[in-house]
C-alpha cells in the first residue's frame, strides 16, 4: 500500500503539471491560512484574561509607577510567583508567538516554491476585512474539518463552534483540537462519501495526493478538507515529490528565492531566538536534495512545537530511500537530544531572548531577571502547544482565575478606581483619576454598546493594516515588516476587553478608506475641509491603525516611535536620525510613525541622535494633496530689543513631551493656524488651544 502511494508520484503523465503546481501551491497558501487562522483566535482569547501591565524600556521614565488595562506577560520571582491568571496568560502567550513563527516558516516554504503568500485570503477572511471563519455559527477549522462530523465521545465535540470566546473551558477544547495530533482525527472524524467538481466520488477527509480532479484554475479554496493538520503537510510534501513522464521534478518547476525572518537574522541581532531553526530556505543552488532537507526541517519545526512530531515521521517512512530522508534521518542521530516534549533545537534560546528581551523595572533601570516576554517563552518553550493547552484547561478550573467578562459581571457600578492605574508624577500624562472616570464614562450602560462598537471597529482596522502589510512585506523585499503593529493589535483587543468586558467583533469588517478624501490622525485635526469633521471630531475608526506602514495615506501617523522625515528605518524608540516627520503631518504611510487615534498618554522618548526638529507641510486641494514644506515661527531675544519674529526650516519638540500636543502644534502650522500676534516685547506666537481628550484617548495605553 504504501509502495503504490509513492509510485503514482512518480513518472506522472506530463498533462497534470499545470494542475499539480495549481495544487501544491493551493496547499502552500492553505498552509499560511491554518496558521494565521490561529493568530487572532488565540489572541482574542490571550487578552479576555483579566490583569493589568506596565510600560517599561531602558531608561525611560516615561510611564513611571503607570499601570494600564490589559495582561501582559510576567517574570516569575522567588518573593513574586506567578498567579492563576499570569500563568495562564504566561502560557498561552508562548504558543500565541510560536504561532507567529509558525507562520513566518509556512509563508517562507509557500515562497520557496513560487508562492506569494496572501494574508487576507477569502477562506479566512471577507471583501471588508472581517474574519467570516471565526462567525459564530461557524464549525469549521479552515482546511481541517468540520465539528460536525465529529464522531468521538471522549470528548464530544460535535457541537463545538468556531469563534472567538473568553478563555474558558470551550475554548480551551477548541485549542486542544487544533493542537490535535493526526492520527486522533482518522479515530474521531465520520468520513462521508463526496462528489468532486469533475463528477468523482470521494471521501470528505483524508484524500491521498495527488488530487487529479484539481484544475489550474483553482486555489485554495476548492481543496478538500484534509482532516488533521499533518495529512494536509502530507500531501503537501507528497505533491512536492511528484516526478513526471519527461524526467522533470515537479519540485524543479517551482524554486524562488524570496525569504523573510523575524526570529534569527533580521533585524540584525546578538543572538538568534531560535538558533536550531532555520528560518530562512536557501534555495539558489536548485539542488532539490538540499531544499528538501530544509523544507522537511520547517514542516520538523511547526509540527514538533504544534501537535507533535508525528507528521514527519509519517512522511520519512514513505519517502524513506530518498537522499533527502537518508541525509535528515543521519542528522537526526547524529543530533539527538531532548528536553521536554519538544526537541531542544526547536526550543526558543533563552540567551537570544533575553538579548531581545531584556528586564527592566517601571524606573527604566535594567532588573536581574529576564522580561515577562522572555520568560513566557523560555519557560514554556519545552512543551508542545498541545500540552500548554491541556495545562491551561486544569489551570482555568481554579477559583481565582478569572476574566475579564466576569470581572464586569462581579463589579457592575463604576468598577474603575484611580489605584487601579498606579500613581500620578510622571509629568505630562494625564492623572489616573480621569482616565479611571473615562473608563467608567465608556463602560456605562448607556455609552457601552458604541464604545464595543468602535474598539472593535478599531481592532479590525488594526489587524487590517498588519495583514495588507504581510502582503507587501512578502512581495516587495524592500518593505518593511510592521513590528510594533503586533503589540498595538494586542494593546486594541486587549482594550475592548477590559473596559466593556465583551468580546470583540473581528467578524464585522470595516470599509476601504474613501479614494481623494485625506483622513486625519486624532481628534479635531481634520487637515481636509471636505470631511465636514468638527474641532472636536476623533479620527474616523477608518483610519484606525497601530503602526507605521499599516496605514493608507498621508496625515494618519503619530506616536512615540517618531519616524525620519527622509524615510527608512523600522520602529524603535530611539532609532530615527535627523530631521523628524511631524505626527498628523506626515507625507505617506511609512514616515508618520503609528497609532491612530493617538493616547493621551503617549510621550515623546529620548532620541540617540539627540535632534528634536520636525518637517512641516501644507496639503492642497484634493485629489492630489499635493504637500509643500513650511517654515515654522519663533521669537528671537534682542539685546534691549522687542524680540523678532523668525522662521526655522523646522518645528522643535521636546523629549517627553505629549505626541498629541506636537500633533496639534504641527496640524494648527498646516492650517495656518500659528500667528504671531502682540507688538515690541509683548509678541508672542499663538497657537488656538486643543480640544478636550476624548474619552477613547484617554483610556487608550500608549503605543509600545
Amino acid at each position: 500500500m504504501q509502495q503504490e502511494a509513492t509510485l503514482k508520484l512518480k513518472n506522472r503523465d506530463i498533462s497534470y503539471l499545470e494542475a499539480d503546481l495549481a495544487c501544491v501551491k493551493a496547499i502552500a497558501q492553505a498552509t499560511v491560512n491554518v496558521e494565521l487562522f490561529t493568530i487572532p483566535l488565540y489572541m482574542v482569547s490571550l487578552y479576555s484574561i483579566q490583569g493589568m501591565h506596565q510600560i517599561n524600556s531602558a531608561g525611560s521614565k516615561l510611564y513611571t509607577g503607570r499601570w494600564w488595562p490589559g495582561s501582559g506577560a510576567t517574570p516569575a520571582t522567588e518573593k513574586k510567583p506567578l498567579t492563576t491568571n499570569e500563568n495562564v496568560f504566561n502560557k498561552v502567550y508562548s504558543v500565541f508567538i510560536e504561532e507567529m513563527l509558525h507562520l513566518q516558516l509556512a509563508s517562507n516554504m509557500a515562497s520557496t516554491i513560487g508562492v506569494t503568500p496572501i494574508f487576507t485570503s477569502k477562506a479566512l477572511q471577507s471583501d471588508d476585512y472581517g474574519w467570516h471563519c471565526y462567525k459564530p455559527s461557524s464549525t469549521q477549522i479552515p482546511h481541517i474539518l468540520d465539528f460536525t462530523d465529529w464522531k468521538g465521545k471522549d470528548p464530544d465535540l460535535s457541537k463545538l463552534t468556531v469563534e472567538l470566546r473568553a478563555m474558558n473551558e470551550a475554548q480551551v477544547d477548541l485549542f486542544l483540537a487544533i493542537e490535535e495530533k493526526a492520527e486522533r482525527g482518522r479515530e474521531m472524524l465520520s468520513n462521508p462519501s463526496v462528489k468532486r467538481k469533475n463528477g468523482d466520488v470521494g471521501t470528505k477527509y483524508f484524500e491521498a495526493a495527488p488530487f487529479n480532479w484539481f484544475t489550474p484554475s483553482m486555489g485554495e479554496t476548492d481543496l478538500p478538507l484534509f482532516g488533521s493538520i499533518g495529512h494536509m503537510y502530507l500531501c503537501y510534501w507528497d505533491y512536492l515529490e511528484i516526478t513526471y513522464s519527461d524526467g522533470s521534478h515537479l519540485l524543479s518547476h517551482l524554486i524562488s528565492p524570496l525569504q523573510r525572518d523575524q526570529f534569527n537574522n533580521a533585524p540584525p541581532r546578538e543572538a538568534k531566538q531560535y538558533p536550531g531553526i532555520q528560518t530562512e530556505i536557501e534555495s539558489a543552488t536548485k539542488d532539490l536534495n538540499n531544499v528538501k532537507l530544509q523544507l522537511i526541517n520547517n514542516i520538523n519545526a511547526i509540527t514538533d512545537q504544534g501537535e507533535g512530531d508525528d507528521v514527519v515521521k509519517t512522511i520519512i517512512e514513505r519517502w524513506v530511500t530518498e537522499p533527502w530522508a537518508v541525509s535528515f534521518q543521519k542528522a537526526q542521530i547524529k543530533k539527538a537530544g531532548m528536553l521536554g516534549t519538544v526537541q531542544s533545537k526547536f526550543q526558543p534560546s533563552k540567551e537570544g531572548l533575553i538579548k531581545d528581551y531584556p528586564g527592566y523595572d517601571d524606573q527604566g533601570n535594567p532588573t536581574t531577571a529576564a522580561s515577562g516576554s522572555a520568560q513566557a517563552r523560555f519557560d514554556n518553550g519545552g512543551k508542545d502547544h498541545f500540552e500548554l493547552f491541556d495545562e491551561v484547561k486544569s489551570l482555568i478550573a481554579k477559583d481565582d482565575y478569572i476574566t475579564w467578562d466576569v470581572w464586569h459581571k462581579n463589579n457592575l457600578n463604576k468598577p474603575w478606581k484611580a489605584s487601579m492605574l498606579g500613581s500620578d508624577g510622571a509629568p505630562n500624562l494625564p492623572k489616573t483619576t480621569d482616565i479611571a472616570e473615562a473608563l467608567n464614562r465608556l463602560g456605562s450602560a448607556s455609552e457601552i454598546d458604541n464604545t464595543f462598537t468602535i474598539f472593535s471597529s478599531s481592532a479590525v482596522g488594526t489587524i487590517k493594516g498588519i495583514t495588507t502589510s504581510l502582503n507587501k512585506y512578502w512581495a516587495d523585499p524592500k518593505s518593511q515588516f510592521p513590528s510594533p503593529a503586533m503589540g498595538g493589535s494586542g494593546d486594541r483587543v486587549s482594550i475592548c476587553w477590559a473596559v466593556t468586558g465583551r468580546c470583540p467583533d473581528l467578524v464585522t469588517g470595516i470599509e476601504n478608506q474613501q479614494k481623494h478624501q485625506l483622513y486625519h490622525a486624532c481628534q479635531g485635526m481634520a487637515i481636509d475641509e471636505s470631511s465636514g469633521d468638527d474641532k472636536n471630531a476623533c479620527a474616523s475608526e477608518l483610519a484606525y491603525h497601530s503602526c507605521k506602514g499599516s496605514n493608507d495615506c498621508k496625515t494618519q501617523g503619530g506616536c512615540g516611535f517618531v519616524q525620519s522625515a527622509t524615510g527608512g528605518g523600522n520602529c524603535s524608540s530611539s532609532a530615527a536620525a535627523g530631521l523628524k516627520s511631524a505626527p498628523a503631518d506626515n507625507l505617506c504611510g511609512s514616515f508618520g510613525g503609528c497609532a491612530v487615534p493617538i493616547s493621551a498618554s503617549q510621550l515623546y522618548p529620548t532620541q540617540s541622535d539627540e535632534n528634536y526638529e520636525m518637517q512641516l507641510y501644507k496639503f492642497g486641494d484634493a485629489p492630489k494633496f499635493h504637500a509643500e514644506k513650511i517654515k515654522w515661527p519663533e521669537l528671537v531675544a534682542r539685546d534691549m530689543l522687542p524680540p523678532a519674529v523668525a522662521e526655522k526650516n523646522s518645528m522643535p519638540y521636546q523629549p517627553g513631551e505629549a505626541v498629541y500636543d506636537v500633533a496639534w502644534r504641527s496640524y494648527c502650522a498646516a492650517k495656518g493656524l500659528v500667528k504671531a500676534q502682540g507688538s515690541g516685547h509683548n509678541k508672542s506666537i499663538h497657537i488656538p488651544s486643543p480640544p478636550t481628550p476624548s474619552d477613547i484617548r484617554l483610556v487608550l495605553p500608549p503605543s509600545t
